[in-house]
């Protein structure tokens, strides 16, 4: 009855009366606050799951709506005769919170099933190891975004201080690591937090596992004959079942605290030696990587302080360095370097205050955002359409793309459009009818990914360097630019500072007001600022302030737009180009059409419009001309 993920199932039961007859429906995913391991750097696939009376028929359709997300009914399962469950999953921009609806829809009746208020996909991680990875720090800490979540026993829910499913009942360095992931990527954090406090990495092996000398703490393993020890397997057990529930890539990675019950016991006869550190540990992970079913990624930190008196073991701390050295896990943050006021009791204890708390999330986060980083550019192949002559290069240290026409129709300078969105997989098979016939016409298609920038000025380093590379290829020193969607921030805001290198505007359904999406609190990262400042200065830097610059340049538009989108509204970015034209005198050179009836949403009179490709065409060979 669809996969299960974590602890529990939270059940949605709904009643709806239609024509006189209750119906019941339970929708058991997704559930309230839950946050989906994203697939792709820019989807995720959100389960829908549930169960119906008998007799119900029809098909079983989702609505996603929230940032990107289409907003439009979608359909998740058809039933067959007899059919009493239903499952299936709804492809999902990253990011949230979103409002998920089911209904069953038979003809032209329509029934409600369910509906959950916040679902997000993002950046899932499991945290385990011992008290540190747990719930023993001095302080408690909050969540500050609303876009954290932890799932314990009883669902997700708000990743406040103390974790459900670790041990202890005081702070974690969680809520501060993961608002610092959200600060970063702009999409939501699922935490699983098994740690057990005071815990040897030898009560984390798989059940009857041997080993020799026992560890400090016995409860999670017993004695054996022959002076032989074996682990009870219960933390192995349940680390890899929370993981399991998780799904086939559910979370993005296993982070790893643990080492102080290993290093440096009072009994030494208890101590574990650095060399069964690592083995002991690689059988946990490989373990769980077996349990789970796939190869789940680790990180690893150092961790073996004690007291000032006993600031650690470099033994242990080369062995947690040795499976990073390996290849088993990666490298987390060396966690003995926080001391002094970082510790609790003035300094004197094992566990963090809660400025070590903050600082310990933040270390993590360290490592993981540029981990994150490097999956970000090569989880995915992109761009997302393949065409003959699409080439993959580095400018400015981002990566970027390029369709070269067939070599009989380039020419010298080369015309050229620029694409964006280009996060992966952007361009992608959707708008293959407009990229072909671009090339056809002798026109490069050219992109650089400058990540979630939302127009932030920090892009325009990327597009300048883009441009350069171009023009040393022989390229024209105009182009036409071509936004799609959020693309629009992106090509309009460096296009307002280099109009004399813009033969052309074109978009599609495009962004160019930052205050319509993503929201002024959800770009000020990206612009280095905070919302207050953002606002205060939104004059200077909303792309849709500055949009003169292009009609003072004498650079024709055309957009494309529907009239019922509630992602990107028409009248506070399409229109409001339209009339920051006309305001300029320049209304003769900007050409709005919109499609009535239509949202934010893969309708082909967005991807197959004659009319767009040919201004695109015509712009590109201007700016070829213009050139010369």
């Amino acid at each position: 009855m669809g996969r299960w993920r974590g602890w529990c199932r939270v059940v949605v039961v709904v009643m709806v009366l239609t024509c006189g007859v209750v119906l019941e429906g339970a929708l058991v995913e997704p559930t309230e606050r839950q946050v989906i391991q994203r697939a792709r750097w820019e989807a995720g696939e959100v389960p829908v799951s549930g169960t119906l009376p008998a007799g119900a028929m029809g098909v079983v359709e989702a609505r996603v709506v929230g940032g990107m997300a289409a907003g439009t009914w979608v359909r998740v399962q058809s039933l067959e005769a007899g059919a009493t469950q239903f499952r299936g999953t709804v492809t999902v921009p990253a990011g949230g919170w979103y409002r998920v609806s089911v209904r069953l829809r038979n003809g032209k009746r329509e029934e409600s099933i369910g509906e959950v208020e916040r679902v997000g996909v993002g950046e899932v991680f499991v945290v385990a190891g011992q008290s540190n990875s747990a719930n023993h720090g001095e302080e408690r800490q909050r969540t500050t975004s609303g876009r954290v979540s932890v799932l314990g026993p009883n669902g997700w829910q708000v990743a406040d201080d103390p974790q459900p499913g670790a041990g202890g009942s005081g702070g974690s360095f969680m809520p501060p690591f993961a608002e610092a992931l959200v600060q970063r990527f702009g999409v939501p954090v699922g935490l699983v937090a098994v740690g057990a406090g005071g815990t040897s990495v030898r009560e984390w092996l798989p059940a009857g596992a041997q080993f020799t000398n026992p560890p400090t703490v016995l409860s999670n393993v017993r004695a054996l004959d022959g002076g032989l020890w074996e682990s009870k397997g219960a933390l192995f057990a349940n680390l890899s079942a929370r993981v399991k529930g998780l799904g086939i890539r559910g979370c993005r990675a296993v982070l790893w605290h643990q080492g102080e019950s290993d290093a440096n016991q009072r009994d030494p006869t208890r101590t574990l030696v650095g060399g069964l550190y690592t083995r002991y540990l690689g059988d946990v992970i490989r373990g769980v990587r077996r349990e789970a079913g796939w190869e789940v990624p680790w990180m690893v930190a150092q961790a073996s302080y004690h007291t000032p008196e006993d600031p650690g073991s470099e033994d242990i701390r080369r062995a947690q360095a040795a499976l990073w050295t390996t290849g088993v896990a990666l490298e987390g943050p060396n966690t003995d370097l926080l001391v002094g006021a970082m510790r609790e009791a003035g300094g004197q204890g094992v566990h963090f205050s809660g400025a070590g708390l903050r600082e310990h999330g933040r270390l993590w986060a360290e490592k993981v955002g540029p981990w994150l980083e490097t999956q970000r550019r090569t989880a995915v192949t992109w761009p997302g359409l393949k065409l003959p002559g699409t080439e993959n290069f580095i400018v400015a240290g981002r990566p970027a793309f390029l369709y070269l026409p067939p070599e009989e129709k380039r020419t010298n300078p080369q015309p050229w459009v620029l694409y964006g969105p280009t996060l992966p997989p952007l361009p992608d098979e959707a708008e293959r009818w407009m990229h072909e016939r671009f090339v056809a016409a002798g026109v490069a298609v050219v992109g650089v990914d400058v990540g979630e920038a939302y127009g932030s000025p920090k892009s325009h380093a990327a597009f300048d360097a883009l441009h350069a590379e171009l023009v040393r290829r022989g390229f024209a020193t105009q182009g036409c630019l071509l936004g799609r969607s959020r693309g629009g921030l992106l090509t309009v805001s460096w296009g307002t500072m280099r109009p004399e290198w813009i033969s052309g505007v074109a978009g599609i359904y495009p962004v160019y007001d930052v205050r319509s999406y993503p929201g002024v609190t959800n770009a000020a990262p990206a612009y280095g600022v905070t919302p207050a400042e953002l606002t205060a200065r939104l004059t200077e830097l909303n792309p849709i302030s500055r949009v003169e610059a292009l009609a003072r340049a004498g650079v024709p538009a055309f957009l494309i737009h529907g009239d019922q989108d509630v992602v990107v509204p028409l009248p506070a970015n399409s229109g409001e180009f339209v009339r920051r034209y006309q305001a300029a005198g320049a209304g003769g050179l900007v050409k709005l059409v919109v499609l009535p009836g239509q949202g934010h949403n893969m309708f082909e009179g967005f991807f197959r419009s004659a009319e767009l490709v040919d201004f695109v065409i015509e712009r590109a060979r201007a700016g070829r001309i213009t050139a010369k």
